[in-house]
């Protein structure tokens, strides 16, 4: 199995690299677009028939080296082959906001600290910085692809791909884990007798500060207060981003001290929450927590060690009894937190009972999978 990830490496060029940059990203943008109107107006969608046609003219015109002219090629045929496939084939591909592309070894090498970068000025050597969380990727047998080179308002970066093949998980899993989202219990994990629970009270008292925070600076609404929403809005995503990654780390240590073979079993909640009844207190909370990131957090980080995730559908699970399996809305008090079997009479908190069903879905799946 074949993992990928981006690495975001931090650029700090002088005020002339940052320029050479900045050209270059716009060089490229025109190069895109140039090739995009010849790809539309000859109906070229094969990369390397436009390669033919429009090489030379990249090269002289907008000054791009050799393999990025090819990218730009490459890049404006997938993008029409894209958009042929989602039915919108007749349509002009504009690159308004289009990043260069650049290929490792050819285009860009990250070597003792600097990283050399083709630009329209030549090759240029650019101190670079990677923050802790990105370290372990440039090292432990990962394999550098392609990057792109990225201006936003606080620096210069590369989002650069990299990819490690590691072995499948082995299927004779000897430990299922079932895990539980939710807002007063971010996490519920259960396998069996063990149950971790990870607390969401003071993670939803930082953002309802956010919320106030915001809702004083809207009504202001003068320029400085909308550069500040913005900032805080970046500020808040990095908070909850940060942690869904302490999270998803809890879950797969959890996971691994269950077993050597564990299987991490998820629900699917892509857009659960428009379709859940929640106090109007509570609307904020519900609607914008990451959910999904938090499960794609845990997938590839279970993914890195070995674990296998497998994602469920999670109709019934918080109103079915993981002891006799009855499943009636009433079984559940979302108000005292509880779950009570109105047939068998068992008891115990809702998060912790809707994790044991998630985990014995996953069981009966991997059943059914294997006698198919």
């Amino acid at each position: 199995m074949e993992l990928t990830r981006t690495v975001r490496v931090r650029l700090d060029p002088t005020p002339e690299q940052a320029s050479a940059l900045a050209l270059t990203i716009e060089a490229n943008r025109q190069a895109l677009d140039y090739v995009s109107r010849i790809a539309f107006e000859r109906r070229i969608r094969n990369a390397f028939d436009l390669q033919r046609i429009v090489y030379r003219t990249i090269r002289t015109r907008f000054g791009l080296r050799a393999q990025m002219a090819c990218t730009v090629c490459r890049t404006v045929a997938a993008v029409y082959k894209s958009m042929k496939s989602n039915g919108n084939a007749n349509a002009l591909a504009k690159f308004k906001h289009a990043k260069p592309v650049f290929q490792w070894n050819k285009d860009y090498v990250l070597r003792s600290g600097l990283a050399y970068i083709t630009t329209l000025d030549g090759r240029l050597r650019i101190p670079f910085r990677v923050e802790p969380p990105y370290q372990r990727y440039l090292q432990d047998g990962w394999t550098f692809g392609a990057a792109e080179l990225v201006q936003k308002r606080h620096g210069w970066f590369l989002h650069v791909s990299v990819s490690k093949t590691v072995p499948d998980p082995v299927g004779d899993f000897d430990a299922v884990i079932g895990v539980d989202q939710g807002m007063r219990f971010l996490v519920t994990a259960s396998c069996g007798n063990e149950v971790m629970f990870i607390r969401g009270g003071k993670v939803k008292q930082t953002r309802l500060r956010y919320v106030r925070l915001r809702a004083s600076l809207q009504r202001k609404g003068t320029r400085s207060a909308k550069r500040r929403l913005k900032a805080i809005g970046r500020r808040e995503s990095r908070f909850m981003t940060d942690v869904n990654h302490q999270i998803a780390k809890a879950v797969v240590r959890f996971a691994k001290a269950q077993g050597q073979r564990p299987l991490i079993v998820l629900e699917d909640l892509t857009g659960s929450n428009l379709s859940v009844r929640f106090r109007m207190k509570d609307q904020y909370w519900r609607m914008s927590w990451a959910f999904r990131q938090l499960a794609d957090f845990i997938r590839y980080k279970a993914e890195e060690v070995g674990i296998a995730v497998m994602v469920i559908d999670p109709t019934g699970t918080s109103e079915t009894c993981p002891k006799c399996g009855h499943c009636e809305a009433a079984n559940r008090s979302r108000k005292r937190h509880e779950f009570r079997c109105k047939k068998c009479g068992y008891r115990c908190n809702d998060d912790l009972a809707a994790s044991r069903v998630i985990a014995q879905k996953g069981l009966e799946c991997l059943r059914q999978s294997q006698s198919a």
